[in-house]
């Protein structure tokens, strides 16, 4: 067998070994973002019943740290990313953005980074910006007990007053096939704010409270804090596992495409090689006559 031809063989097993490992981590994928996907639209109405009910304190009379707005010298930004990679531009679009919202909102205000995912780590413990914490190992997964301890680690910081302002970037999931960067201000809050796309979120009901509406605010607003981050994170994991299976799906297609292109090659130079011989045979046969 000629040797390009034996070439072109080698590239074609290796091909078909790439094509089977990125069909198992678009399979993979899937699993994991019907999962995340799951756990993201059972939080949404709890989100949406905990705005509602904090819409209907808005107007209240009531002091609580959270709800204090204060003058930013020091603000705390928790942006979420993945551990891992091969999910298209899900990362650069987010450090991207951030990046960008770091250098237009940094002028006398100094902004610290909370970093939930390896590819945030990676990218800015290359730049000049202060770094508070980093969550790397996570691996797409929502443990809720870390993230609520991400939520209580800015509460902390902000009742403490080592920040003023806390903002969360993350990407939005919209479709399997589609998501977009976002970002909202976590700490200090405004009654009731967030997202109004969830069922029940329309309306602002009469309730009466008990003991006070000033008790139930107390005990709402850290668990309406908790719920913004766990939201925020489940948002983003779900994009991060939808764009890593979009990815991996068109890269399984583009090494089947590759297969068949070399598998093309191959069949025309064995013809070639074949024809050689044919005229190597007949020139001989002419030669001895």
């Amino acid at each position: 067998m000629p040797a390009n031809i034996k070439e072109i063989e080698r590239r074609i097993k290796s091909v078909k070994n790439t094509q089977q490992i990125t069909r198992a981590m678009k399979m993979v994928a899937a699993a994991k973002l019907r999962r995340t996907q799951d756990k993201l639209m059972a939080s949404r109405p709890y989100g949406a019943k905990l705005n509602e009910l904090l819409r209907g304190l808005a107007g209240a009379s009531i002091d609580h740290p959270f709800l204090e707005a204060r003058d930013v010298k020091r603000r705390l930004v928790v942006v979420v990313t993945s551990d891992k990679g091969l999910c298209g531009g899900y990362n650069s679009t987010i450090v991207r953005d951030t990046h960008a919202y770091l250098q237009a909102n940094s002028d006398g205000v100094e902004n610290v980074l909370y970093l939930i995912g390896r590819k945030g780590r990676d990218f800015f413990s290359r730049r000049d910006w202060p770094i508070h914490t980093t969550v790397d190992d996570l691996g797409g997964g929502i443990d809720l007990a870390r993230i609520n301890a991400v939520a209580d680690e800015a509460m902390h910081q902000f009742t403490t007053d080592q920040v003023q302002e806390v903002v969360v970037i993350y990407t939005r999931f919209v479709s399997t096939l589609r998501y977009e960067p976002d970002q909202f201000v976590l700490l200090p809050l405004s009654g009731g704010d967030g997202d109004d796309d969830a069922e029940g979120s329309g309306s602002i009901r009469d309730y009466i409270y008990t003991p006070s509406a000033e008790g139930v605010l107390h005990m709402l607003l850290p668990k309406s804090v908790r719920n913004k981050v766990f939201n925020a994170v489940a948002e983003a994991f779900t994009s991060e596992h939808g764009a890593r299976m979009t990815s991996m799906d068109s890269a399984t297609n583009n090494a089947g495409d590759m297969i068949d292109t070399l598998t093309l090659f191959k069949n025309r130079a064995r013809q070639a090689a074949i024809t050689q011989e044919i005229s190597e045979i007949v020139g001989g046969a002419d030669a001895i006559a």
